[in-house]
């Protein structure tokens, strides 16, 4: 059985989810906008809006015919800090030949 840790890696740790949430992390925006700005397929950002959605991590207004997405404070700020972790990692994430082997398919 899958717990939430797993559930919440895949929705956080996905790079389109996270980019989404990193560009809401300053403004608002409607999806034309963040597909324009993240250069995501529309059906891909659908999806993906919709699973950050459902898990809580960003809201939804209406704007006339547009549907503007912000970012949860607390998600805000989990950002910020991943952000900051992923910076200080980075030369040895960037190293790593297991991550390499596992996005591969190796592993």
């Amino acid at each position: 059985m899958t717990d939430a840790t797993d559930f919440f890696f895949d929705a956080f740790g996905n790079r389109n989810r996270f980019r989404i949430l990193k560009s809401l992390g300053n403004k608002e925006l409607c999806a034309g906008e963040l597909q324009k700005e993240l250069m995501i397929e529309q059906t891909n950002l659908s999806h993906d809006l919709k699973c950050l959605l459902n898990c809580q991590f960003i809201t939804v207004r209406k704007s006339g015919r547009k549907r503007i997405y912000k970012i949860k404070p607390e998600t805000k700020e989990l950002v910020e800090e991943v952000s900051k972790h992923i910076k200080k990692y980075e030369l040895y994430l960037k190293k790593c030949n297991i991550i390499k082997e596992e996005e591969n398919g190796e592993i």
